[in-house]
């Protein structure tokens, strides 16, 4: 975790309520993982008291010897306002990269990208690192990217770059496949365009990824999805950021000791913390109440 006050390149307005935003900070930028994100503080003074964290869209470089990151954020609230209204030149307080990124099996052929909204933008830096396997290898990257409408669409142009089929749907039918990105990933499947013997990666709003752990539960599918909550601290100290986990699945691939989850004695769940233990976890690990 390194902290540095970071220069703002460009911050310009996508499509809506989405942008845009490109930061000089080599230090950061360059240990950055798939998945993993960064605390903004963004003003001088503590109004906003609290920083906001945003995933890491991309790493980008500036010159021969400077590297910067790119976020791409909507606007939802007060301080994403003010955000919006940075422009080149301004500073930034930064702290990262932090959290607990995606991981990926090269010996999987088929691997599957899924984003809903703004939760495509985790998404990207994976796909990056697939897609250059795939060049030299027989992997097949697929991506499914997923909008209210068609205004709402971000990003299909910078994934369509990638070695990779990407589709397109929209909840009202308006651009793409009419219906749920999840009912669009079914189709694929149900129609065998796409092995079911493959690797999912999720981000997006919670019910899309709880339908996204029933379909792999019925294809005995693995996979990891990136969970979002509100954070004030982003490294384990406000304890804010809790997630509901299933602590027999959770302890198979990870060391509890090493690790801030707390089993409720007596209780068939525990809490991890989505900053430190997450934002990725294995679709099997989280309990997604109804």
């Amino acid at each position: 975790m390194l902290q540095f006050e970071s220069k703002i390149i460009l911050n310009e307005k996508l499509k809506g309520n989405s942008w845009h935003m490109v930061i000089e900070t080599s230090q950061i930028s360059l240990k950055a993982k798939p998945g993993q994100f960064i605390m903004v503080r963004i003003t001088e003074n503590n109004d906003p008291l609290f920083r906001r964290p945003f995933s890491i869209f991309k790493q980008f470089k500036i010159g021969q010897n400077s590297w910067g990151l790119e976020i791409v954020y909507k606007i939802v609230g007060r301080g994403t306002k003010l955000m919006s209204k940075l422009r080149s030149g301004d500073k930034l307080d930064i702290i990262g990269p932090l959290g607990h990124g995606f991981e990926w099996d090269k010996d999987k052929k088929t691997h599957i990208l899924i984003g809903g909204g703004t939760g495509i933008v985790s998404l990207f830096m994976l796909g990056e690192e697939i897609s250059k396997e795939s060049k030299k290898s027989d992997i097949n990257l697929n991506i499914f990217i997923g909008a209210n409408n068609k205004d709402s669409v971000i990003l299909e142009e910078e994934f369509n770059k990638l070695n990779a089929r990407v589709g397109v749907s929209t909840d009202d039918g308006s651009y793409g496949y009419h219906g749920l990105v999840t009912d669009m990933l079914v189709d694929t499947f149900e129609k065998g365009e796409i092995s079911t013997n493959c690797t999912i990666y999720g981000s997006g709003p919670e019910p899309m990824l709880k339908k996204l752990a029933h379909i792999c539960k019925k294809y005995n599918i693995e996979g990891q999805v990136s969970i979002e909550r509100h954070m004030m601290c982003g490294f384990g100290a406000c304890l804010s950021c809790v997630c509901k986990i299933d602590p027999l699945r959770i302890s198979k691939k990870r060391d509890l000791n090493s690790s801030y989850i707390h089993i409720v004695p007596g209780n068939n769940f525990g809490y991890a913390l989505v900053c430190k233990d997450g934002p990725v976890f294995n679709i099997e690990e989280v309990i997604f109440d109804d």
